[in-house]
């Protein structure tokens, strides 16, 4: 006669199997997570070259550390860092923002073109430590 039902091996097989696809999951589903909390970065980023190029065409003298924008809030859980490539005037000039995400550092650029009056930003890219 035979038993029906699974031996112990087949079942410590199964459940190997099962952990593994797990971790690979959680690993890809926080690295997901971590990227669109990074995104936020690109609100901070836009939200201060707006501010640069309005008091930029009130004043080619602006001084940026000086904007609210640029600033660093500490009401922000994750940007670190704003810095521009050039003193920002009414010319072409790029905003450089990082950010700690989850133990990992983000950064994002966002030019502003002068001639269409565009902000285009990158996509946040993890840096390495």
């Amino acid at each position: 006669m035979r038993k029906k039902g699974f031996t112990l091996i087949e079942l410590m097989v199964v459940i190997a199997i099962i952990a593994i696809l797990a971790a690979i999951a959680l690993t890809s589903y926080q690295t997901y997570i971590r990227k669109a909390k990074a995104k936020e970065l690109i609100t901070y980023a836009r939200a201060c070259i707006q501010e640069a190029v309005v008091e930029c065409a009130v004043d080619n003298n602006t001084d940026t550390s000086q904007l609210d924008a640029c600033q660093v809030p500490s009401s922000t859980k994750y940007l670190t860092n704003i810095s521009f490539d050039q003193y920002p005037s009414c010319s072409d000039f790029t905003a450089k923002i990082s950010g700690d995400v989850g133990g990992a550092t983000y950064e994002v650029e966002c030019t502003y073109n002068s001639t269409s009056q565009d902000v285009t930003c990158s996509p946040p890219t993890e840096q390495s430590p």
